[in-house]
C-alpha cells in the first residue's frame, strides 16, 4: 500500500478552509443582501476572504462572524454550524466513523475541539443518566464567547447524529448556555430538539449515557463517503482489482471496528471459515497477519501526519490494548518511533 496525496481536506490545519467555505456557502444561500467584499472590508481584511487558499488567520473568521452577528445575520454562528458535515473531516472523519463505539468518537471529537480550538477547554464528565459534553470559552475568546459555543455545540450535535444509526440522534437530553437567551432563542431547541436554558454558570450538552455504547453506524452515506476517501487515499489503483488481497484490505478500512484486525472476526464478513480465508493468502503468498500490518501502519502513518491524534491515540484508534506494542510495531516498520517520524516529516 501506498500513500496518495493529501486533499484539502486531509488535515485538521484545513478546517479553517471548511468554515470559510461554509460561511460562503450561507451568504450565497440564505443571505443574498450581504456583501462579502464590504463585509471583509469592515473586517479589516485586504484579500477576498471567500477565495480558496485565501491565507486568512483563525481569528479573521471570527471576526467575519462577530460582524454578521452584530449587524445582518444575528444567528449566523447556527447556519454555519448547522452545516457542518463529519465529511468535511478527511482522515479525522475517518477517524469518528471508524470509532467501535459513540463514547470512543466522542473523546476523538471532543480532542477536535481542543486542537482546533484554543480558546475553548472541553471536557466529558457523567452522571447518572447523562453523558456530559461541557465547554468553557477561555478569557482570550470572550470576545466571540457566543459565537464560539453556538458553533461548538451545533457542529457537536451535528457529528453525534452523524455517528448514530438513523432515528436514534432524534433528540439530546438538554442543553445550558452561559449568555442571555438570544432574539432566536427557539432555534437552538429546534436545531437540539431538547429544552435549552440559558444564562446559566456553564455551558453543556446533555446526551443520555446508554448511547455511548451504541455502535457507530458505519453503513450510512457519510460513513461510505469517509470511507471511499480514505480507501483512494490508501489504496493505489492496482490494489482495486478485486482480488482477495484487496477484498481483505477494503474490509480492514470499511470495517475495522467489526474486523479489530482479527481473521476470526473478519473472516465471517467474506463469508468464508477462518481457516479458507488463512489458506487462500497463503496460496497468494501473504498472510493475514502481514496484511492487518500493512493496513494499520499506513493508516498509522496517516493519522500521525494528517492529523493531530497523539501516538497513544493512534495506538488505540488501531486497536492496539497497549500503546507500547504499536511503537515498536511502527518502529520495526517505518525505523522511527511514531512521533519521531511525525517530526521528521513535518520539517521535511
Amino acid at each position: 500500500m501506498t500513500t496518495s496525496p493529501v486533499g484539502p481536506l486531509g488535515r485538521i490545519d484545513n478546517l479553517l478552509e471548511t468554515q470559510l467555505l461554509l460561511l460562503d456557502q450561507v451568504l450565497q444561500e440564505e443571505c443574498g443582501y450581504v456583501d462579502r467584499e464590504a463585509l471583509g472590508h469592515w473586517c479589516g481584511l485586504n484579500r477576498p476572504w471567500w477565495l480558496p487558499n485565501s491565507g486568512l488567520s483563525q481569528e479573521s473568521y471570527w471576526r467575519l462572524l462577530h460582524q454578521l452577528h452584530a449587524n445582518e445575520v444575528p444567528n449566523i454562528a447556527l447556519r454555519v454550524a448547522r452545516r457542518a458535515r463529519i465529511e468535511d473531516l478527511g482522515v479525522m472523519g475517518y477517524a469518528l466513523m471508524a470509532s467501535a463505539s459513540l463514547e470512543q468518537g466522542l473523546k476523538l471529537a471532543m480532542n477536535l475541539a481542543r486542537q482546533s480550538y484554543p480558546h475553548l477547554k472541553v471536557s466529558i464528565t457523567m452522571d447518572r443518566d447523562h453523558a456530559i459534553l461541557a465547554c468553557e470559552v477561555l478569557p482570550f475568546g470572550r470576545h466571540y464567547e457566543q459565537l464560539l459555543l453556538e458553533e461548538w455545540m451545533v457542529s457537536l450535535w451535528a457529528y453525534i447524529q452523524a455517528l448514530l444509526p438513523e432515528g436514534v440522534a432524534a433528540c439530546a437530553s438538554y442543553a445550558m448556555l452561559g449568555y442571555k437567551s438570544p432574539a432566536y432563542h427557539w432555534q437552538y431547541q429546534q436545531i437540539l430538539g431538547c429544552r435549552v436554558v440559558f444564562d446559566q454558570a456553564r455551558s453543556v450538552l446533555a446526551i443520555p449515557k446508554q448511547w455511548l455504547y451504541i455502535a457507530i453506524d458505519g453503513h450510512s452515506h457519510q460513513a461510505q463517503t469517509l470511507y471511499e476517501g480514505q480507501i483512494k487515499r490508501l489504496m493505489p489503483e492496482s490494489e482495486h482489482s478485486g482480488d482477495l488481497v484487496s477484498r481483505v484490505k477494503r474490509l480492514l478500512l470499511e470495517r475495522c471496528a467489526e474486523c479489530r484486525f482479527n481473521l476470526e472476526s473478519t473472516a465471517p464478513l467474506m463469508a468464508l471459515s477462518a481457516r479458507t480465508l488463512r489458506r487462500n493468502l497463503a496460496d497468494r503468498g501473504t498472510s493475514f497477519r502481514q496484511l492487518s500490518l500493512e493496513v494499520r501502519m499506513e493508516l498509522a502513518k496517516d493519522y500521525l501526519l494528517n492529523s493531530q491524534l497523539s501516538a497513544q491515540e493512534v495506538a488505540y484508534q488501531l486497536g492496539y490494548s497497549q500503546a507500547n506494542n504499536f511503537y515498536r510495531a511502527f518502529k520495526r516498520f517505518y525505523g522511527l518511533p511514531p512521533e519521531q517520524f511525525r517530526q521528521n516529516t513535518a520539517v521535511h
